[in-house]
């Protein structure tokens, strides 16, 4: 299909080329603008490009989603005494087009892009003129224009050191900002860091391992004898219909659950945002206690008993089945709950309908894979252990890990050394009930064992937790302090260079780099005479965190700054520098220090 796509695509782009050339359109605009009045030597500043589409027409974004659609490309052209840093894109928005079966990445309307320009100690000229090219191809839903260029030219002043600067074009700047803010939607949820660290798909079959234990229950386990039963009872003895009732069954489940998942995500803007309020996070913290209660048994979370009959069975066919498979999800809910508030947490953050269906719907095939394996092969069904005390055992597991999400979404509100305590405390209380002091019993011989295992993994996991916290906080840092605009004015008073850390809590490579260079001991050393300070920008909803953002133009995390003794930006780094080794940023440092590259 994709070369078919292409064979199309360059037929349409061979037509529009020869119409173009007898009557070319001029559907975009190119501006180029500087973010400071007039330049210093050795000062660092932005030049940006604004790109104007007329209505209708838009242009492939910097990174395609076909191999074959021509990318938007900035280039700068050489200049003797400026280095020119790389172009920051913004993102495509996918949008469908009568040329092409999936959704295109494009820019519409006025589109910004930016680059960092470093002028040298030794610019000697009066003007400096920045100069590029704007490649595209522009389209409209029915046609494209032959591939094009545009040159943009933008001049500015050079003046001595030491000559004020003022800021200009802010507002243009800003909106470049805030969209990626907008966009970045940075989640305080565990499932994003294990994306981050594991990939999605691997954290795709977490998610449906959580959904497979989640038939153990006391909620959903006690409905598996009771729905085969009614598969059977209606498949007469046919594999076949068995298999059919059952698959009805799981879709039913797989749709309540999929819905529930994209509307989080096209919602997440609100949830999203309140989950940087401090307030809500207490609040859905004291929601897991609550179920956390439930598990121990200080109360019992009831469904209305007509949801439990239409869960179990009360009409016939597959419609039955289908209301059936609608209605376990709200008869589960008091113990899934728990599971599903962390997926829609995640979901909401993530602002994306596909990633919110494909989450839960994973979710509902690992719950329902039970019911359409037996479904199928009822007689497996007289294999499965009895309900008894042992459901009353994995209520209390649930429990202690509901505990622990609990502290979990409280620990950007309390100290580090807090949250370690309290969760590792959790691991290890909960391992010795779970494992060793529960008297639950069970019909089958390796029940002990399993308490034994389990108990003894959540002992482990909290001693490891403590002990990890322990050398983290033991070993050599720097000598951080947290930002503040005073500490960088009394720097350059006193002829002092500066290293700002942006990061945030929830930033897999901010850790990294934390551990690999800012503890490595060759950094420490020369990281002696800087002034080292470290930017939070967890909660990036707050004003501060908006206003340190703009100040410094910070597009993301990790972002780290070094200013020279005079107080001006002579580095940046963003996620390159967790590719540095501890000897080459030692090198940036000892060049910051003394004020050369």
């Amino acid at each position: 299909m994709r070369q078919i796509l292409a064979v199309l695509f360059g037929s349409l782009l061979v037509v529009s080329t020869l119409q173009a050339q007898w009557n070319p359109p001029n559907v975009l605009q190119t501006e180029a603008f500087v973010s400071v009045d007039q330049v210093r030597p050795g000062d660092t500043f932005k030049v940006g490009v604004k790109a104007t589409l007329d209505k209708a027409w838009h242009i492939n974004s910097h990174k395609p989603t076909e191999d074959f659609l021509i990318p938007t490309v900035v280039t700068f052209d050489s200049l003797a005494g400026v280095e020119i840093g790389p172009v920051h894109y913004p993102e495509g928005i996918m949008k469908k087009f009568e040329f092409a079966d999936e959704p295109l990445s494009v820019y519409e309307g006025e589109v910004i892009f930016w680059a960092e320009v470093r002028a040298a100690k030794t610019l000697q000229t009066d003007t400096l003129r920045i100069s590029g090219t704007f490649s595209y191809q522009a389209c409209n839903d029915v046609s494209c224009l032959a591939p094009d260029k545009s040159r943009f030219e933008v001049a500015v002043a050079v003046v001595p050191a030491g000559t004020p600067v003022q800021r200009i074009n802010e507002a243009k700047f800003r909106a470049t900002v805030l969209g990626e803010l907008q966009g970045e939607r940075a989640s305080q949820n565990g499932i994003d860091q294990l994306i981050a660290g594991r990939g999605f798909l691997l954290t795709l079959f977490f998610v449906f391992l959580g959904g497979l234990a989640l038939n153990l229950t006391p909620c959903v386990y006690p409905l598996i004898p009771i729905t085969i039963s009614y598969f059977v009872g209606q498949a007469s003895d046919r594999i076949s219909k068995s298999f059919l009732l059952a698959l009805v069954y799981v879709l039913g489940m797989a749709l309540t659950y999929s819905a529930l998942g994209v509307l989080a995500a096209m919602t997440g803007g609100l949830l999203g945002a309140s989950l940087q309020n401090p307030v809500v996070v207490i609040i859905i913290a004291a929601i897991f206690l609550v179920f956390a209660a439930s598990m121990f048994g200080a109360f019992e979370i009831r469904v209305p008993m007509f949801l439990t009959r239409l869960a179990g069975g009360s009409r016939q066919g597959m419609v039955g089945s289908l209301i059936m498979g609608l209605t376990v999800g709200i008869v589960a809910a008091p113990c899934i709950g728990p599971f599903v508030l962390s997926l829609l947490t995640y979901v909401a953050a993530k602002g994306d309908p596909v990633v919110g269906f494909v989450m839960f719907f994973t979710l509902s095939l690992g719950l329902g894979l039970p019911f359409l394996v037996l479904g199928t092969f009822s007689g497996l069904v007289q294999t499965l252990p009895r309900s008894g005390e042992w459901m009353a055992w994995v209520k209390k597991v649930f429990g202690v890990v509901m505990v622990g999400v609990a502290v979990y979404f409280i620990s950007t509100l309390i100290p580090e050394v807090v949250y370690v305590v309290l969760l590792s405390a959790v691991a290890i209380l909960g391992g010795v009930l779970i494992g060793f002091l529960d008297k639950s019993r069970a019909g089958f011989a390796w029940f002990k064992g399993m308490k034994v295992a389990i108990g003894a993994a959540m002992i482990v996991f909290g001693v490891w937790n403590s002990v990890s916290a322990w050398q983290e906080n033991n070993r050599p840092h720097m000598a951080w302090q947290p930002y503040s605009d005073a500490l960088v004015a009394q720097a350059k008073a006193e002829g002092k260079p500066v290293l700002i850390d942006f990061y945030a809590d929830w930033c897999i490579p901010c850790k990294q780099i934390d551990k690999k260079l800012f503890g490595h001991p060759k950094v420490i050393a020369a990281s002696e005479g800087f002034v080292a300070l470290k930017a939070d920008l967890t909660k990036d909803k707050s004003d501060w965190v908006k206003e340190l953002r703009l100040k410094y133009q910070v597009h993301g995390v990790p972002t780290v700054i070094l200013l020279d003794r005079e107080g001006r930006e002579f580095r940046r780094f963003t996620d390159e520098l967790v590719g540095y080794s501890p000897e080459e940023f030692v090198q940036v440092l000892e060049g910051a220090r003394a004020g050369t590259n």
